[in-house]
């Protein structure tokens, strides 16, 4: 077989294989200068992380002297307030104040037993106002000078009372009258 058949490798001599226009390296790394490099690398980072630290003190220390002075009535950090407290099952309380309100809308009850005052449902108290009306108070005296269009209130609303007019002022219009106490000028 010759050396042109391709089938077959074709083995090289050094002098073939040398190239002086080619060159490779003589030595390996620099292990001086890449150490150098590793060392300035880690004081950068060691100075970076040393200054972010004092910045860091030095904010946290500021802010805490700018923090506005706590209550005195202000529980310690962990500690409950105290009481009353927000309520933490709110849909059983309303539960609870519902039945309350309910049993009072439609029960009975006595509010003061002495004076003959007490609950009843709300639909029987319906029906008793229908039947006999509202209370109205009894009407005062023409000479009581707490009745008229002209009486001071005293405090009192006038709602459902009847108020007399005497029949001499029903033509002219009455002269107001001075409550007791004050003198007409």
């Amino acid at each position: 077989m010759t050396s042109t058949d391709s089938r077959t490798p074709h083995h090289y001599t050094d002098a073939e294989m040398h190239n002086e226009d080619v060159a490779h390296e003589h030595s390996d790394v620099d292990v001086r200068t890449l150490l150098a490099f590793a060392a300035g690398l880690a004081v950068v980072v060691t100075t970076a992380a040393l200054l972010m630290w004092i910045m860091f003190r030095t904010l946290e220390s500021q802010a805490a002297a700018r923090d506005p002075v706590a209550s005195p009535i202000h529980p310690p950090a962990g500690e409950q307030p105290r009481a009353p407290r927000l309520l933490t099952n709110e849909p059983a309380n309303l539960e609870r104040v519902r039945e309350e309100e309910n049993r009072k809308l439609e029960g009975y009850s006595w509010i003061d037993e002495r004076a003959g005052v007490a609950h009843v449902p709300i639909e029987e108290a319906k029906k008793l106002f229908v039947q006999h009306g509202a209370a109205v108070r009894a009407t005062g005296t023409v000479d009581d000078p707490r009745t008229g269009t002209h009486a001071p209130a005293y405090g009192e609303a006038s709602s459902g009372r009847a108020i007399a007019i005497p029949k001499s002022s029903a033509t002219s219009p009455a002269a107001p009258t001075a409550p007791a106490g004050e003198v007409k000028k």
